[in-house]
């Protein structure tokens, strides 16, 4: 009896360990093999972002860092800075698969495409033609520096006639700093490669990086770096793990063999990278742009501000390819200028002539010891804090016309504005039928210049028919030249030009050289600041001042007090 029970035993157990191998083999040769579900199909796939720059290696050491190898075109930007390399950046398809070929077991383990895995043959062409790589992005990054000193001087301009009250002011400040930065990082990149020499070891290795990306339900991201495992050998895809070798919860991994092997192919093959130029980060609704966000591209292009539907819309402050700064409103992608906040910190003046004194058959003194802004005009909206009740500051008073006309009103305005501490200035109305040296000397001839009056100014208001008769934008220009220099020679300070809106679109890009060296005053009477580097504004024609009958030109100064006075230590009379 004993031993049958023994038997039976031992049947008993051996039936239970060939059960158990049954188990195992079918858990090792058959469920690694078995057609994947829909449902486990869904469940393993993963979001992963791929990354990808280059270095530069001198003798073995990474010294700059490439975001893409153009050998010196546009695109290409090279930095001693890892972190302000621009990487191509996009996003991949993974599978979470397991660790071994017939145990269930991950350890944060997933298939991904390489989508550079082509890299070695090219990376080859251009270590052979580094030389000229170097050569290249000597004279880009040159080119580059130009660019980025004229947008350093563009925006400091904005900040230093502006104040931290206007719209926008901080968050040009932060951008001022972050393009000292991208200059001083340049300039050290240029440096570096201006030193490099033929005895020295250079080379170009790529960097490639993989980032899990999570997502909860709310919507939340959570990134986790991931270590590349198969990387010996060029290949189309690798064997990526994360840092912490963990799979995203709820996933489910599988067997990477035979049976899956097709659709592991078809889940992860991408198609070929290429350097996306335009880049934006910042909010948005239904695939488009709504809200606030960023956007830049390697032509230099640069926007910060509100968007809606895809367009830049509400404030906002753009760099475009030459450098020139845009900040203000915009509506529907359109750039409408800088909307200012009229308060009494700003600086007012006006300017008048003989029809502050005639109006229609009557003749009207002005009370000087009166005269206060009263009105900024109702012929555009305009954002005013407080009441319009602005002092005077400083006022242009007409003298002459042509080379035989003069305002017969000047010398007693002139003289009784400054007895109440206006600050006066005098201005000429261009003639496109005289000569421009006589009206120069005719304007000398009839004009106060005394130590700390405000700079002469050419009012230039000619309609596109008489600038044709006087022979076309060029002759004009000649004339106004001749006019110019010949004024600074004699009072010894820079004119400003008075010129409409109008004629800075059609005219002013025909002389480059006046542009660059004169201030301008301009007249506009939009509810925008115009968008040129101004001296003096005149916002509109239809103001009201204490003191004086009729309308009246209101004039504002670009910039604050500070500015102010440092225009008139640099431009009024000696």
């Amino acid at each position: 009896m004993r031993k049958r029970r023994s038997y039976r035993k031992r049947l008993i157990t051996m039936g239970i360990l060939l059960a158990m191998l049954l188990i195992l083999m079918i858990v090792f040769f058959v469920l690694p093999f078995l057609p994947l579900t829909e449902n486990k199909k869904k469940q393993c796939l993963a979001e992963v972002e791929y990354d990808r720059c280059y270095t530069l290696l001198i003798n073995g050491k990474s010294r700059l860092y490439i975001n893409d190898l153009g050998l010196g075109d546009v695109q290409t930007v090279v930095t001693a800075d890892i972190d302000s390399v621009r990487w191509l950046h996009t996003t991949l398809k993974g599978v979470w698969i397991n660790k071994y070929l017939f145990l269930p077991i991950n350890d944060g383990r997933l298939v991904v495409a390489n989508p550079d895995y082509q890299m070695d043959e090219k990376l080859a062409v251009y270590n052979q033609r580094i030389d000229t790589l170097i050569k290249r992005n000597i004279v880009r990054l040159e080119k580059s520096l130009n660019h980025i000193k004229k947008v350093e001087r563009d925006v400091n301009y904005y900040l230093d006639v502006n104040n931290v009250t206007d719209i926008g002011y901080n968050s040009i400040a932060t951008i001022a700093s972050k393009i000292i930065e991208t200059r001083q990082q340049r300039e050290h990149t240029l440096a570096l490669l201006k030193s490099i020499t033929t005895q020295q070891q250079v080379e170009i290795k790529i960097i490639q990086r993989y980032t899990l990306i999570e997502r909860d339900d709310s919507g939340h991201v959570q990134r986790t770096a991931c270590r590349i495992l198969e990387n010996e050998m060029p290949s189309d895809y690798y064997t990526i793990e994360t840092e912490d070798r963990h799979k995203s919860k709820g996933a489910h991994s599988i067997y990477h063999n035979i049976t899956t092997a097709d659709f592991v192919k078809e889940t992860i093959k991408t198609a070929p990278l290429k350097m996306s130029s335009k880049v934006y980060e910042g909010e948005m609704s239904d695939g488009k742009r709504e809200g606030h966000g960023m956007y830049y591209d390697d032509d230099g292009n640069f926007y910060d501000g509100f968007w809606k539907d895809d367009k830049r819309e509400g404030f906002g402050f753009a760099i475009d390819t030459i450098g020139r700064l845009r900040a203000g409103e915009w509506k529907a992608d359109v750039y409408q200028g800088e909307r200012m906040t009229y308060t009494a910190d700003r600086i007012y003046g006006i300017d008048i002539s003989r029809y502050q004194h005639d109006i229609g058959k009557k003749k009207y003194a002005i009370n000087w010891e009166k005269v206060r802004i009263s009105h900024l005009g109702t012929i555009s909206n305009k954002k005013i804090r407080g009441d319009v009740d602005y002092p005077i500051s400083f006022c242009y008073i007409k003298s002459t016309e042509g080379k035989t006309i003069k305002n017969n009103y000047y010398n007693a305005d002139y003289t009784k504005a400054k007895k109440v501490g206006i600050r006066c200035g005098a201005y000429h109305f261009f003639s496109t039928k005289s000569n421009a040296s006589e009206q120069a000397r005719w304007f000398l001839q009839n004009t106060h210049f005394q130590k700390g009056d405000l700079p002469p100014v050419l009012d230039v208001e000619p309609s596109g028919s008489q600038i044709r008769a006087m022979g076309g934008s060029e002759a004009m220009w000649n004339a106004i030249r001749t006019w110019l220099t010949t004024v600074e020679k004699t009072v010894g300070v820079k004119p400003l030009l008075y010129v409409s809106q109008n004629f800075v679109n059609r005219y002013m890009e025909d002389a480059p050289d006046i542009k660059r060296d004169y201030r301008v005053w301009i007249a506009r009477y939009g509810e925008y600041k115009p968008d040129i580097k101004l001296a003096i504004w005149q916002l509109c024609p239809d103001g009201r001042v204490s003191g004086i009958h009729g309308h009246v030109d209101i004039n504002v100064f670009n910039g604050y007090n500070d500015q102010y006075e440092d225009f008139l230590e640099e431009n009024c009379i000696p």
